[in-house]
């Protein structure tokens, strides 16, 4: 049989070591792994965003993917290391947010304050507590290392779940920011900024009125309409601005070979607003 894939989804940037490391401890533990990045850019302690981007992607891997996922600024504290099992993919990661936007997708209901959310019948998650798969000595600041990659490791060499600690029946939940919608006018904020410098709101495209009867509002700044590519200027504004919606599903502001991060002066946060016509 072929072993699954490793997918890697960490803040740990590739200028260091510690991405290289990860990857040489799952292959020391089963070096028949095929291992794949998703990213190691995620901003430094950002688990918002970390969050986001999981579950944005992951569903793009095949359904028995283990992934491990590491935005963990409360490493060596309480905070457990867990696993969560679902329809599609393991994932091994701190119980710190991390994993919301997966869990989301399952969730009827979606709670809008952070905290403890019980797992639907579709998922099930383990505490992660049996140190003999783990890697020793364990680093009080290095788990990514020394717990999360050496358990997938175990996990794709047919180890069981139980096998791997306690069940949990609840995982922390951090709930995206939410789009308001008032007399026409829809509210959202940014919540990542891309390589390209474009930025990427929570406003979904099946929200959004028809194309040509939209306004977006940012920073001061108006664009008229949205574009259907990077380099569809018909609704450019005279900086250059144009909106569209990309292939993520979410509406985002961008520069047509340029940045329109550095343009604006824009960071995550950051209040985006669409006005139709009779807004």
């Amino acid at each position: 049989m072929t072993s699954p894939s490793v997918v890697f989804t960490t803040d740990f940037g590739l200028s260091d070591a510690y991405a290289g490391v990860i990857k040489g401890v799952a292959l020391t533990i089963n070096p028949d792994l095929r291992l794949i990045d998703l990213t190691h850019q995620i901003s430094p302690q950002n688990v918002a965003q970390g969050s986001f981007l999981l579950g944005l992607n992951h569903r793009y891997f095949p359904k028995d993917a283990i992934h491990v996922a590491v935005v963990d600024p409360g490493v060596g504290t309480d905070r457990r290391p867990v696993l969560l099992s679902t329809p599609w993919g393991r994932f091994v990661a701190p119980d710190n947010g991390l994993l919301s936007c997966v869990i989301a997708g399952y969730l009827e209901s979606k709670p809008e304050a952070a905290g403890t959310v019980d797992l639907p019948s579709e998922l099930s998650a383990v505490h992660l507590t049996n140190p003999d798969y783990w890697r020793h000595p364990v680093s009080h600041t290095f788990h990514g290392r020394d717990i999360f990659t050496p358990v997938a490791a175990h996990l794709s060499l047919g180890v069981a779940p139980e096998e791997l600690g306690e069940a949990a029946g609840s995982l922390f939940y951090l709930p995206m920011p939410k789009p308001a919608t008032h007399d026409g006018t829809i509210t959202g904020q940014v919540i990542y900024l891309d390589t390209y410098g474009n930025l990427v709101t929570n406003i979904p495209t099946e929200t959004l009125p028809p194309a040509e009867s939209i306004e977006v509002r940012i920073k001061g700044r108006s664009i008229t309409g949205l574009s259907r590519t990077f380099n569809d200027n018909t609704y450019s504004n005279d900086s250059g601005l144009i909106a569209l919606t990309a292939s993520h599903g979410y509406l985002e502001v961008a520069v047509a070979n340029g940045n329109a991060t550095d343009l604006l002066s824009a960071g995550e946060g950051e209040v985006v607003q669409v006005v139709t016509s009779s807004g």
